[in-house]
């Protein structure tokens, strides 16, 4: 909303490429936004805070739902406080949420908690831990990965 978007040009190279792109979304770019300009592409697209910063649930529920429809869309935990949205982001999308802490606006620690003391499967906290964040930005993997 700040910077605006990338030239179509730029846009076709981080496609040719497949480099995941990383949106800072919300009522200045909100989902629907995105989805319309970034979600045409094929690279993955990345919404911190669920697409809802800072603290706007209905983005963030709105961020959710265009999961079912974008393969390449990925959420990051940074600042979601809302644990019913943390929880359906796990249950239903268990391959496309992303640990992020917010650091240094949120203490990781913090971050950390709120996933851990969540109702979802081990599975689901291992992949938003390690397993989604390394497939999207392969560098983030380890040798076990």
């Amino acid at each position: 909303a700040t910077d605006g978007l990338p030239e179509a040009d730029v846009l076709d190279q981080l496609d040719d490429v497949g480099a995941p792109v990383f949106v800072h979304a919300g009522h200045g770019f909100p989902p629907a936004a995105v989805a319309e300009t970034l979600l045409r592409f094929d690279f993955p697209v990345v919404l911190r805070s669920f697409g809802g910063y800072p603290l706007d649930r209905e983005l963030m529920v709105v961020a959710l739902d265009l999961l079912d429809d974008y393969d390449h869309l990925y959420l990051d935990t940074c600042a979601v406080r809302y644990r019913g949205v943390l929880e359906r982001g796990l249950l239903e999308h268990p391959d496309r949420v992303l640990f992020g802490s917010g650091a240094p606006d949120v203490h990781p620690d913090v971050a950390v908690m709120e996933l851990l003391t969540l109702d979802v499967p081990e599975d689901a906290m291992r992949k938003a831990f390690s397993k989604n964040p390394s497939r999207v930005v392969p560098a983030l993997g380890t040798a076990e990965d």
